[in-house]
């Protein structure tokens, strides 16, 4: 199935903006590239599972925007709170819910026909999103003090 020219160049738009962040957390030095690898590849894995069940680019846009404003928004939460590099795996575990949720919203659209671009991309955004909120409020009450 041939998908519209700007729903890739959408899917193209959000993982730039999802590599864009995780550069712009990196640390420059020595260190550059291992912190972006360890920022952006496990985004990247996230994003590919719901693209693989449903094959289709806008599923890529919605994880990949959800994952770049969660990155956005956990690094400010740890420069607030006094960077803690123990502090990134919180990040970490948070992603297998991401990854389910994302999982489950492309399965749930799969079974659905003629979706437009921007409900797959909202629809994925919204399960990534909420498969997120559940595994980090479960990794904030367990193994790492969220102070919320």
């Amino acid at each position: 199935m041939r998908y519209p020219t700007n729903e890739k160049q959408a899917a193209l738009f959000c993982v730039f903006i999802s590599i864009l962040v995780a550069a712009t957390i990196s640390p420059s030095g020595s260190y550059f590239f291992e912190n972006f690898i360890y920022f952006w590849l496990p985004q990247a894995g996230v994003f590919l599972i719901p693209a693989i069940i449903y094959s289709r680019p806008a599923v890529i846009s919605g994880a990949a925007l959800v994952l770049a404003l969660y990155l956005a928004a956990f690094n400010s939460w740890n420069v607030s709170n006094g960077p803690e590099s123990l502090t990134w795996l919180g990040y970490l575990f948070s992603l297998p819910g991401a990854a389910i949720g994302a999982g489950a919203g492309a399965l749930y659209l799969k079974s659905k026909t003629n979706n437009k671009p921007i409900y797959v991309g909202a629809a994925i955004a919204v399960s990534t999103f909420i498969g997120l909120a559940i595994n980090q409020t479960f990794v904030c009450s367990t193994v790492m003090h969220c102070g919320f």
